[in-house]
């Protein structure tokens, strides 16, 4: 495009300076030749009005250097003229009167719409004035032939420097877009994303440093994930014998012993988080290892709502169906409840408690909604509320607990299904956590993608 555009102000600024110049030229040289032409048709008159009684009119018709050039003279007050139809009104006023005081000159003029330059030479010799009129038309139609000439020829500059420019950019920005999808795609999570220089040795330093740049990001996200994936493993074991021991001292401790009692509710508490923040660490370095696959099942997600809902206790938030299920649904079951409960117990710890799960389904896709009536998701931190690990106002304030890895478990595995999480405003007040899941096929693949 900036090719094409800086192609047509070159060209069109050298056509203009082309055209401008040799108009000026053209007219400049023929006007000069009619007024030579004038001077000597002048003497001839003055020459023929010094002799006994002239033919002036006969004089002035065999004058004229060109073809359609009109003669005229003032021979003390009476004017004659070489062409039929053509008198005084053909030479203009400010020339006659220039020729009147005795100064020769010429000036362009139209008549009858048509250009002309006129030339006016004063005889004081014989008392007479003599004008020669001559046409310009055909100075006027080289310079129309030569316009559309330029124009042709600024088009035609155009259209190659935007093809030439096309192409050279092409070639140029060629390894910039690839280097751009390399790096989306890596930014996306397909880290195996390398960079080929195709035979080009200059850019082969170029795409060399970005190989080795890439590498080194994915074995330092593999390293990562390994060591989250290694740490929650070994810390399985502990918890677990952490857990039994606390069961073994309950089952053995004296009965009535208060402090005792809240002593150990509070450490299986604390060791029942820790375990569950184990479980979701083990759960997101499998999802960044790109081992997670999807199950699909068929699943009646009323039912497998209202399950999660009673085994958390939560058996009075209302399940709102908005459609009717002729079959089940074929989706991975305990991804689909672990979002659920997420958004639930996210909705109990700040939004003061889930009031309503809605669940609608189209052609293609599968809507779960989860509602509460706390103060909703302030603007400014809604961009990052699904990241790992982060914790909003309400959450600092209200000193609920949490991991901060819920709603990121959410987004995670809404996307392993093809779908997506998005957060919005319930009508009434209140946050609304909506999970968008495409519908899947009897083969388990979906049968469209989500317009988001």
């Amino acid at each position: 495009m900036a090719s094409g555009l800086l192609a047509l102000v070159l060209s069109a600024g050298l056509s203009v300076a082309a055209y401008q110049l040799t108009r000026s030229q053209l007219i400049s040289d023929r006007e000069d030749g009619a007024q030579r032409q004038a001077y000597v048709d002048a003497r001839l008159v003055r020459n023929a009005l010094r002799s006994p009684d002239p033919d002036v009119t006969t004089v002035l018709a065999s004058l004229g250097g060109n073809a359609g050039t009109m003669t005229l003279a003032q021979v003390g007050a009476e004017w004659f003229s070489g062409s039929v139809g053509v008198g005084p009104d053909a030479v203009p006023d400010a020339l006659g009167e220039a020729a009147a005081e005795g100064s020769a000159g010429r000036q362009r003029v139209r008549v009858a719409g048509a250009p002309y330059v006129a030339v006016g030479v004063p005889l004081p010799a014989v008392d007479a004035l003599y004008f020669e009129v001559s046409p310009l038309a055909d100075v006027e139609r080289a310079l129309e032939v030569l316009a559309r000439g330029l124009m042709v020829a600024a088009t035609v500059a155009t259209a190659a420097g935007a093809g030439v420019g096309w192409y050279t950019s092409g070639r140029v920005l060629r390894p910039l877009r690839r280097m751009s999808l390399a790096a989306g795609g890596i930014a996306r999570g397909t880290l195996d994303t390398r960079l080929d220089a195709v035979g080009d040795p200059d850019l082969e330093p170029l795409v060399a440093s970005f190989n080795r740049m890439a590498e080194a990001v994915q074995e330092r996200i593999a390293r990562e994930s390994r060591f989250a994936s290694d740490v929650s493993h070994e810390l399985r074991s502990p918890l677990a014998a952490m857990l039994a021991a606390i069961e073994v001292a309950r089952r053995r401790h004296q009965p009535g012993a208060l402090v005792e009692d809240e002593a150990l509710d509070v450490l299986q508490r604390r060791v029942e988080a820790f375990n569950r923040l184990v479980l979701d660490l083990l759960e997101i370095s499998r999802l960044d290892a790109g081992v997670a696959t999807l199950r699909p099942e068929p699943v009646d997600p009323a039912r497998l709502v209202g399950a999660v809902l009673d085994s958390m206790g939560r058996a009075d938030v209302p399940v709102d169906m908005r459609a009717d299920l002729a079959s089940p649904l074929l989706l991975d079951k305990r991804r689909l409840g672990q979002m659920v409960m997420n958004l639930v117990e996210n909705a109990d710890r700040y939004g003061k408690g889930a009031t309503r799960v809605e669940i609608d389904l189209d052609d293609r896709v599968v809507t779960i909604a989860v509602e509460d009536a706390g103060p909703g998701v302030a603007e400014h931190e809604r961009s990052y509320v699904f990241e790992r690990f982060a914790r909003g106002e309400a959450a600092i304030v209200s000193a609920a607990g949490g991991t901060g890895l819920g709603l990121s478990l959410v987004a995670q595995h809404a996307k392993l299904h093809g779908g997506v999480v998005r957060l919005e405003d319930r009508v009434g007040g209140g946050a609304r956590f909506v999970i968008l899941l495409p519908r899947r096929d009897a083969d388990g693949e979906p049968t469209g993608e989500l317009a988001l």
